[in-house]
C-alpha cells in the first residue's frame, strides 16, 4: 500500500524552531520593472552592489562555512553564495515565467520570512550509509508582484555540504492552473573552474554519452548534475532534487556572462515547459559543494531534500546483486528474438539461476523471455512468453533456489501501450510472485500520441506511474533510458536503480573503444551524484567477441572487480556470463557481494585520473581502486579499519598485465595488515585493485 506525501507542499513540519520577520526592502530595491523584463536583467549586478542592496535575508550553515544571501535587486529575486569567505555563485538572478501573466522576474517585494532548524537522522532502507543526518537552517522567503498580486516563496535550505532551493506558488486566487513559459534560475559559477559534463538533449540517449573536461567559460550547455572545480579546489556540482511532476532541467550559458548559466526545461511538444495546477512547488536546484572529490561523492544533500519515505510497507523491498541473460545479448552471442540462437531459454535462464546460488545474488534477468521482444518490438505482450521459454518452470526452479526473477519490460519507445497495460502486467507479475522489473524507453517516446522527449514533464509523470503502480503491486524497479535520477528513491525506494549512463553496453555502441577507463574515475562525481546507476559492472573476461564485433570492454579484468566499490546500486548486475565467471579466479571475489552498505568513504579521488573508495557492510572493508590510462602507483593509508589485524585479500594486475594486450590475468594474494598501515597499489593504465578485508578472530 502506498501512502502518498503531499507533492504540493514542501513547508511540513519538521523539529525546529520557527522565527518569522517582516522585511520591507527600500523603494529603489523594489520599484516594479517592466513585465517583459529580459531574463539576464541582472547580468550586470556586481558582488558590490549585492552588499550595498539592504534588506537581503542570509542563510548559514550549521558549522557556518557556507552562506546563501537572497535579496530583491531592480523587483527581481536574486542570490550569492560564500564558502569560506569567497564567493562561489556570483549574484544570480531566479524566477519563473506563466503564460498570461506578468513575469515574475522583475516588480517583487519580499513580504515575510520563516526561519526554521532542520537537524534529524534516518535511515535509509538501503544506500551507501546505513544512517544519514539531515541538517539545515531553512528560510522561506516569501514575496508578492506588487502588480498583480501573484505571491511567489523561495524556499531556501543550507547544508554543511551545499544549497538547495525551490520555488513554491502558493493556492491563491486566479492561479488555479497556470503554464510555466520558462524558469529563470541563473548560475553565476566561476568562468576559470574546470567541468565536467554531457551537453544537455532530450534524446534517449542523452544521459550514455562520454563525460568531457571542459574550462567553465567554455560549455555552451549541460545536462545536469554539471560538476566543477575552481582554481583554489573548491568543487561544486549542479543538480536538481525531487523531480517530480515538472520538466528536467538542463544549462544554458549566458551569452554575455562567463561562467553564468541559465536554467533550461525540456519542452512540452507545444513548447510550453509545465501545466500546474493549485497549490506548487518546483524540483530543488542545488549545488553540492566540497572541499575534495570525496565530499562530493559523499554527500546526502540530494535525498535529504527529497521528502521521507511514502510506503506503508517495505517488507518486499530487498537489495541485492543479480546475474541473467544480458552481457550475452549485447556481444550477439545470442538472441533477443525467438530462433536458433535465441538467449532466454527455459534451459539457459537456469544456467544463470544456479550462478545466481553460486554467486549470492539474489535475482536472475532474462532479456527477451516474452513475445515480441526484439525486432520491431511492437504490441509486446509482457505476460505472454516466448515458446521456448516455460515461465512457470523458470519460476518454480528459481523459488526452490531462493531466486527472485526479474521481469523485462522494454518498451522500445511505445509508452502508449505501456501505460494502458501497466497495471495488468505488474498485477500479474504479483500473481506469479515477481518482484522486480527491469524497464526500457530505447528510442523514442511515443506518450499522448506524440513522439516526444523522454525528458520532459508528460515522460516524467510517466516515470512516476510507473513507480507507484509497481508499489501498489510490490515490485521493485530497475529502469533503462529514464530520467535522471534526483533522489526520489528516498520517497519511493523500490525505484532501486537506473541507468542514465554510457555503461557496460555502451563498449559496443561507442566505436572500438568503448569506455575510455578514464570515464569511470568521473562517474561517482557526475552521474552518480544524483543517486544509483544500473552501470552493469563485472565483466571479467573483457576480450570476449563471440560474434567478432570488434570491441571489448576498455579495462583490466581486476579494475572490473574494483567498480563494486566505486559504483552504487542496491540492485548490482554481476554481467558476464556463467562460463566466463566459472573460468575466472575473479569470482571469488563476487561471491556474496553486498548491494548495501553501511558505510561509504572516498579515500583518494582526482576527477578524470584515478579514484580510490572503501565501503563497510558490517565488520567487512570492500576497497576499490582504478586509474585513467595511465600507470599509477598510490600510497592509501588504512585508517578507516577497526582495531587490530585484518586479512586482506588483494586482487590485483599481474605483473604481465596490459591494458591493451594481457588484460586477464589477476594476481591473488592474502596478507594481514593493521590501520596503521599504508598500502602501495601499483596500477597499470586501465587498472585496477580490489580488496576485502576481514578482522582477523583471535
Amino acid at each position: 500500500m502506498v501512502s502518498k506525501p503531499n507533492r504540493r507542499t514542501v513547508l511540513g513540519a519538521t523539529a525546529g524552531a520557527v522565527l518569522t520577520g517582516v522585511f520591507t526592502a527600500p523603494a529603489s530595491a523594489t520599484a516594479p520593472a517592466s513585465a517583459t523584463a529580459p531574463a539576464s536583467a541582472t547580468a550586470g549586478a556586481s558582488a558590490a552592489a549585492l552588499a550595498e542592496t539592504s534588506g537581503h535575508v542570509t542563510v548559514h550553515s550549521p558549522n557556518g562555512r557556507l552562506r546563501m544571501t537572497v535579496l530583491i535587486v531592480n523587483g527581481r529575486l536574486v542570490y550569492q553564495v560564500v564558502c569560506h569567505g569567497r564567493v562561489l555563485v556570483a549574484p544570480s538572478g531566479l524566477g519563473l515565467d506563466l503564460a498570461g501573466l506578468p513575469s515574475l522576474t522583475s516588480g517583487l517585494a519580499v513580504k515575510s520570512v520563516a526561519r526554521r532548524t532542520i537537524d534529524e537522522s534516518w535511515r535509509p532502507l538501503w544506500g551507501p550509509d546505513a544512517r544519514v543526518r539531515n541538517h539545515a537552517r531553512e528560510a522561506v522567503v516569501r514575496t508578492v508582484h506588487a502588480a498583480s498580486g501573484i505571491r511567489l516563496d523561495l524556499v531556501v535550505r543550507v547544508f554543511d555540504d551545499g544549497v538547495g532551493f525551490r520555488y513554491h506558488l502558493p493556492a491563491q486566487a486566479g492561479l488555479d492552473t497556470c503554464t510555466v513559459t520558462a524558469e529563470r534560475t541563473e548560475f553565476a559559477l566561476p568562468p576559470s573552474a574546470t567541468s565536467w559534463s554531457l551537453a544537455a538533449g532530450t534524446d534517449w540517449n542523452a544521459d550514455e554519452r562520454h563525460y568531457r573536461r571542459a574550462q567553465l567559460s567554455d560549455v555552451k550547455t549541460a545536462q545536469t548534475p554539471l560538476t566543477s572545480v575552481t582554481p583554489d579546489g573548491q568543487y561544486i556540482v549542479v543538480h536538481e532534487a525531487a523531480l517530480i511532476d515538472y520538466p528536467s532541467m538542463t544549462l544554458a550559458a549566458d551569452s554575455t556572462r562567463p561562467g553564468a548559466f541559465t536554467s533550461e526545461l525540456i519542452s512540452l511538444p507545444d513548447g510550453t515547459k509545465a501545466r500546474l495546477a493549485g497549490e506548487f512547488s518546483t524540483p530543488w536546484r542545488t549545488l553540492t559543494i566540497g572541499d575534495r572529490p570525496g565530499d562530493l561523492a559523499e554527500s546526502h544533500l540530494i535525498e535529504n531534500l527529497n521528502e521521507p519515505c511514502a510506503l506503508a510497507d517495505t517488507s518486499w523491498i530487498s537489495p541485492g546483486t543479480y546475474v541473467g541473460v544480458w552481457w550475452e545479448l549485447q556481444r550477439r552471442h545470442t538472441t533477443w528474438t525467438a530462433g536458433p540462437r535465441h538467449g532466454a531459454t527455459t534451459e539457459r535462464v537456469k544456467q544463470y539461476i544456479d550462478l545466481a546460488r553460486e554467486a549470492g545474488a539474489s535475482h536472475v534477468l532474462a532479456e527477451g523471455w516474452n513475445t515480441n521482444a526484439g525486432g520491431q518490438w511492437t504490441d509486446q505482450d509482457f505476460l505472454t512468453p516466448q515458446p521456448d521459454f516455460d515461465l512457470p518452470e523458470v519460476l518454480r526452479y528459481a523459488r526452490d533456489n531462493s531466486i527472485g526473477f526479474t521481469a523485462h519490460n522494454e518498451t522500445r519507445g511505445f509508452v502508449d501501450h505501456y501505460d494502458r497495460h501497466l497495471d495488468t502486467i505488474f498485477a500479474r507479475y504479483a500473481e506469479l510472485g515477481i518482484h522486480a522489473v527491469k524497464t526500457g524507453y530505447a528510442t523514442k517516446f511515443v506518450l499522448g500520441g506524440v513522439n516526444r522527449s523522454h525528458f520532459d514533464q508528460e515522460a516524467v509523470r510517466h516515470y512516476q506511474r510507473v513507480i507507484d503502480t509497481a508499489a501498489r503491486h510490490q515490485i521493485m524497479i530497475i529502469a533503462h533510458e529514464a530520467i535522471k535520477p534526483t533522489g526520489l528513491a528516498r520517497t519511493y525506494p523500490n525505484m532501486m536503480t537506473s541507468e542514465g549512463v554510457a555503461g557496460m553496453e555502451q563498449q559496443n555502441h561507442m566505436g572500438r573503444l568503448g569506455n575510455p577507463p578514464e570515464q569511470a574515475t568521473i562517474l561517482p562525481f557526475t552521474r552518480f551524484m544524483g543517486g544509483p546507476a544500473d552501470y552493469t559492472p563485472g565483466v571479467l573476461n573483457v576480450t570476449w567477441d563471440p560474434a567478432a564485433l570488434g570491441t571489448r570492454v576498455q579495462t583490466t579484468s581486476a579494475a572490473q572487480l574494483a567498480l563494486y566499490s566505486l559504483f552504487f546500486s542496491p540492485l548490482q548486475m554481476l554481467a558476464d556470463t556463467p562460463e566466463d565467471y566459472r573460468s575466472h579466479p575473479g569470482f571469488a571475489y563476487l561471491k556474496d557481494m553486498p548491494a548495501s552498505w553501511d558505510e561509504t568513504r572516498f579515500l583518494d579521488c582526482v576527477i578524470g585520473d584515478y579514484t580510490v573508495a572503501a565501503r563497510r557492510k558490517g565488520d567487512t572493508w570492500y576497497l576499490g581502486a582504478i586509474t585513467d590510462e595511465q600507470d599509477r602507483t598510490l600510497r592509501v593509508p588504512l585508517r578507516f579499519l577497526g582495531p587490530g589485524r585484518h586479512r586482506a585479500e588483494i586482487y590485483r594486475d599481474a605483473a604481465d598485465t596490459s591494458w591493451h594486450d594481457n588484460p586477464l590475468p589477476i594476481d591473488i594474494r592474502t596478507t594481514t595488515v593493521r590501520s596503521s598501515a599504508v598500502l602501495t597499489l601499483r596500477l597499470v593504465a586501465g587498472g585496477g585493485t580490489a580488496i576485502r578485508f576481514r578482522p582477523v578472530r583471535s
